[in-house]
């Protein structure tokens, strides 16, 4: 049963992305291809990969929160501390930024007030 949700969603996902992809996430590193790469990946409108930024962590003394969400009532999935770099999203959701933490490695979202752009990719 759980074998046969995934090939039907991985079938409705090539179909809509237009086919399998050509190249692989991983296999530039050695690694083996993802899933996202196989049908795609993320895409911007033009059909390439979104930017991605890495942020500094600022002006807090002990940790800041990843949500789970772009505000306060979602709940904690991570955290960020006092001189971390985290990588993120470029997309802005409104004053939030989707920033990946470093305890658990979970992706999630911490206000820009807290972090600074530093590069971009």
């Amino acid at each position: 049963m759980r074998f046969s949700r995934v090939a039907v969603v991985l079938a409705v996902a090539v179909v809509a992305g237009g086919g399998f992809a050509t190249g692989t996430a991983g296999s530039a590193r050695g690694q083996a291809p993802t899933v996202a790469a196989a049908v795609g990946g993320a895409r911007d409108g033009d059909g390439r990969a979104p930017k991605r930024c890495r942020y500094a962590v600022r002006r807090i003394e002990t940790r800041l929160n990843v949500r789970g969400g772009p505000g306060t009532r979602y709940r904690i999935v991570d955290k960020l501390y006092p001189g971390d770099y985290a990588w993120g999203s470029c997309r802005k959701f409104g004053r939030w930024r989707k920033v990946r933490g470093v305890d658990a490695d979970r992706l999630g979202f911490s206000h820009a007030y807290y972090l600074r752009r530093i590069d971009t990719r």
